[in-house]
């Protein structure tokens, strides 16, 4: 695991020029300069320094970064901020005792015992049998509302789906900056897929997507990284895209796109939305900017996040369309949370293999 005191050169690389300030939707809310990259940087340089302790309040405003990255990639000097955000959280939740009891909740109850029970009523589609064969990391997502929209759309491109008992991908222990428990998911990703001689693994979650490719990065073992350089971990909206598969759905209809700050793919997604007979895809404003939720982890500051997320359900309501779409399990959360019933809410995958 990379330590905070690791990022110091990238941190002093920071030129404090305040780009960040105009893409952090935080900040936009708050006009506080310790909620951005820039401030966040001053107080961690003290941080490091000895000069300054790590306190509730400095975590406050580490916690308040929705990890969304716009703020990285819009950064003249390419700075990870995110890393950087979560390597300090991880000081913070080593002596956090709060922080390490939410994480136990996040891990044994949340996104243990709730989403075993859940999958319990969910079910299984069994695959056809193809030459060609993909692993389905489906995530939380999937134990709870089953794998058929997966199956149904691969199978038609002739590939068969395996669908191991993953566990969860621990983006929330990431963000919750629990580094020792996500490298234990980490672990027994790389377990589970030791038992199958495939390589390629497909997913539908934007969270799940960025965790499977960060692993290489944030495990502890070398043995595990030079495992993980084997892998191939792709959207479901590449592989379409890759085959170019054309489907038709049954009636019209038009949709709009809420794009998951942890995608770095859009143009397979929007390729998909415009090469489907009988949809219409329009295009929000601001389709890419965050939702505001983050997961579960922002009921805390729900004034901020009510805030930010007014905008979206405007821009939203602007396109006209009964419907939006999206590809991460918080986002879809986030999206009804806020709805007011005035659309519906699904997930891309889930719509379109209902549709076909």
């Amino acid at each position: 695991m990379k330590q905070l005191k690791e990022f110091k050169e990238s941190i002093h690389s920071c030129s404090k020029c305040g780009l960040c300030q105009s893409v952090c939707p935080v900040y936009k809310i708050t006009g506080n300069d310790c909620t951005v990259s820039r401030g966040l940087f001053i107080m961690l340089k003290g941080l490091i320094k000895g000069e300054l302790k790590m306190s509730k309040k400095l975590n406050r405003y580490l916690d308040l970064c929705l990890k969304c990255g716009a703020c990285s990639r819009f950064c003249p000097s390419g700075i990870d901020v995110v890393d950087i955000i979560v390597a300090a959280k991880a000081e913070y939740f080593k002596t956090s005792l709060k922080q390490k009891f939410l994480s136990f909740i996040q891990k044994q109850i949340i996104f243990g015992l709730f989403v075993d029970f859940l999958n319990l009523f969910s079910r299984k589609c069994k695959s056809k049998h193809f030459e060609k064969k993909v692993l389905y990391f489906g995530g939380c997502s999937s134990k709870i509302k089953g794998d058929r929209p997966v199956v149904k759309i691969l199978n038609e491109m002739g590939v068969e789906v395996i669908n191991p008992s993953f566990s969860c991908c621990g983006i929330s222990l990431y963000t919750r900056g629990d580094l020792k428990g996500f490298n234990q998911n980490i672990e027994k990703f790389i377990k589970t897929v030791k038992k199958y001689n495939i390589t390629d693994i497909v997913t539908t979650c934007a969270s799940c997507e960025k965790s499977l490719k960060d692993y290489m990065k944030w495990t502890d073992s070398k043995e595990s990284r030079d495992f993980l350089k084997k892998i191939k971990v792709k959207n479901l909206y590449e592989y379409i895209k890759e085959n170019k598969l054309k489907l038709t759905l049954k009636k019209p209809v038009e949709v709009t796109f809420h794009k998951p700050c942890n995608i770095d793919n859009y143009e397979n997604i929007k390729w998909f939305l415009n090469n489907i007979e009988n949809l219409t895809y329009i295009e929000m404003q601001d389709y890419d900017k965050c939702c505001g939720l983050n997961g579960i982890s922002k009921f805390s500051e729900y004034k901020i996040m009510t805030k930010i997320f007014n905008k979206k359900r405007n821009n939203i309501l602007n396109t006209g369309v009964k419907y939006v779409l999206t590809s991460c399990l918080g986002c879809e959360v986030s999206l009804k949370l806020f709805s007011r019933n005035s659309y519906g809410v699904d997930d891309l995958t889930n719509f379109i293999a209902s549709r076909i």
